[in-house]
């Protein structure tokens, strides 16, 4: 299959296009209403402040939407079309956070209070409900739009099932928290909701809207996938090595909280595994250089690295096998290096 003419843009310029696409999309979907309901929401998207006067914080990167803009330009399809969709993934991903700022007790988000941290959980709780079914109305926007019924009706499927995925994956991270006998395949269970469903879902998405073989939006729903797992993998080591500076969060935050990551799981497989393991169930706090060290000596940083090149590596052969022209795997791989290329 061959990518429509894009007189070879890099993804950096496309991202730069859809962008304000994305953005106009979500505020006409949440609305104005002053209500404290929507207030929240506009403040955790970064739009407000706590009293509701316009902000410009940080959004994020957006990667969701742009990914399903992406799938559906090099499809063929056309972007305007798809941006309700493109919305409603950010919208998703949004809805994810604010519930699990809960779930983890963080009290910041890019740099400002976490919405819990002011509003209370109850109320944390509503809005993020609140965006989930704002997102899942966004997808009735694409029918005025000229998408046709089957395929709008088949994207919000795809959502929808991917949401369920992402909550099942959420489920068992905060499950693995009470065991150190998680398993690298229950771990890859895991990250495939929590994190892959939702890069899986808007690539599909996009080449679904645009009328995509079915060949062909499998290939890209595998390598949105395959590259979850790689986006995982690489957050799991910024949480342990990662620069506070880049990452946003204390340094070794993983391991203080003694979550089960992947490098962990490794590290309770090896030689040192029952130093690891004493220390993950000791009651004294976690001596974080101390951990690291031992995680290093038994090549866990090394072995998770090369998963997510694994990972990045099957994510882009997905496509060539399905016959995805050369010009589109290019911007894929540029995708794929935003992902995986973060500073450690």
């Amino acid at each position: 299959m061959s990518a429509p003419d894009l007189e070879a843009p890099d993804l950096e310029a496309l991202g730069e296009r859809y962008r304000p696409l994305v953005q106009r999309e979500m505020r006409a979907v949440l609305g104005e209403s002053p209500d404290g309901l929507y207030a929240w929401m506009r403040y955790h998207l970064g739009w407000e402040d706590r009293g509701g006067a316009a902000v410009n914080a940080s959004p994020g990167k957006l990667l969701r939407p742009l990914a399903l803009l992406l799938a559906t330009e090099l499809c063929g399809g056309r972007v305007e079309q798809a941006v309700p969709a493109a919305a409603a993934v950010e919208l998703i991903h949004n809805f994810s956070l604010l519930h699990d700022d809960i779930e983890d007790r963080s009290e910041t988000r890019r740099g400002r209070e976490t919405v819990w941290t002011f509003a209370g959980e109850a109320q944390a709780i509503n809005a993020g409900d609140g965006m989930f079914t704002l997102a899942h109305l966004a997808m009735y926007r694409l029918a005025p739009l000229g998408v046709e019924p089957d395929r709008a009706l088949a994207a919000s499927r795809e959502l929808h099932e991917a949401c369920l995925r992402l909550v099942e994956g959420q489920y068992l991270d905060i499950a693995f928290e009470a065991r150190r006998d998680v398993t690298l395949e229950e771990y890859l269970r895991m990250a495939g909701g929590k994190t892959a469903a939702m890069f899986a879902a808007p690539f599909a998405i996009g080449a679904l809207l645009a009328g995509a073989a079915p060949e062909v939006v499998d290939a890209y729903r595998e390598f949105g996938r395959r590259m979850g797992l790689a986006f995982q993998a690489v957050d799991d080591v910024l949480g342990i090595w990662g620069d506070p500076a880049v990452t946003g969060k204390p340094v070794g935050d993983d391991l203080a909280s003694r979550k089960m990551t992947y490098p962990v799981i490794v590290g309770l497989a090896g030689a040192q595994g029952d130093r690891l393991r004493a220390a993950y169930e000791g009651a004294e706090a976690i001596d974080v250089p101390a951990l690291r060290a031992l995680l290093e000596a038994g090549e866990a940083r090394a072995s998770t690295e090369a998963m997510a090149t694994f990972e990045e590596q099957a994510a882009l052969a997905a496509l060539r096998r399905a016959g995805v022209d050369e010009d589109a795997v290019r911007l894929c791989t540029e995708f794929a290096r935003v992902l995986v290329g973060r500073d450690f």
